[in-house]
């Protein structure tokens, strides 16, 4: 189970910052644990309220026409040199919080379904991009312990890095979507004439 790994990552993540935290500042390792799941919590609520935040932004913001979610073969080849197609399917994916699943492509030959699905891909872009730095605003609880900063930087370090193979994976997704939707236009542009 993809979400059973996520947890257990993010378990062994908490135990590592814990222990290197407790050895560094000679600390009690169950209070450094606690303050490193409260870190956890708090970047886990930010990361969902810059979810949130970025798809109510109008669907003007997510447009898949803009330049900036142009995905060019260069860009393709780069994440196809780092084997995208072999881990893609083993991060999970938390469509089902916006009611659009995007694990798997249920109507491909529908113009308009490919259309909403660049829509939700450019919006999940937006926000794990956003999230990528939006979570080490849990720096800014420092001042719960006197190491908390170092526990908060390790957190928002790791969160960031959890969040780019999910934007990686949009971006390699919605160069295929494209090429799908460009050649449902045609398919359609030759039905109709």
């Amino acid at each position: 189970n993809k979400m059973l790994l996520y947890l257990s990552s993010i378990t062994a993540f908490s135990f590592i910052i814990s222990g290197v935290v407790t050895l560094i500042y000679d600390a009690f390792f169950f209070v450094v644990f606690g303050y490193t799941w409260l870190a956890i919590v708090a970047v886990v609520l930010i990361d969902g309220l810059t979810a949130t935040v970025c798809r109510l932004l109008p669907k003007k913001f997510a447009n898949h026409e803009k330049k900036i979610f142009q995905v060019s073969a260069k860009e393709k080849k780069f994440y196809e040199k780092l084997k995208i197609r072999k881990w893609k399917d083993s991060v999970p994916e938390i469509g089902q919080f916006t009611g659009f699943r995007k694990n798997k492509l249920e109507n491909p030959q529908s113009v308009e379904y490919v259309e909403r699905f660049l829509l939700e891909v450019c919006y999940g872009e937006i926000g794990h991009f956003v999230s990528l730095f939006s979570g080490f605003l849990i720096v800014l609880l420092f001042f719960i312990a006197e190491y908390f900063w170092l526990i908060a930087l390790c957190v928002a370090f790791i969160n960031a890095l959890m969040n780019l193979p999910s934007f990686c994976i949009l971006r390699y997704n919605s160069y295929k979507l494209e090429i799908l939707r460009k050649s449902n236009l045609k398919k359609q542009a030759r039905l109709s004439a």
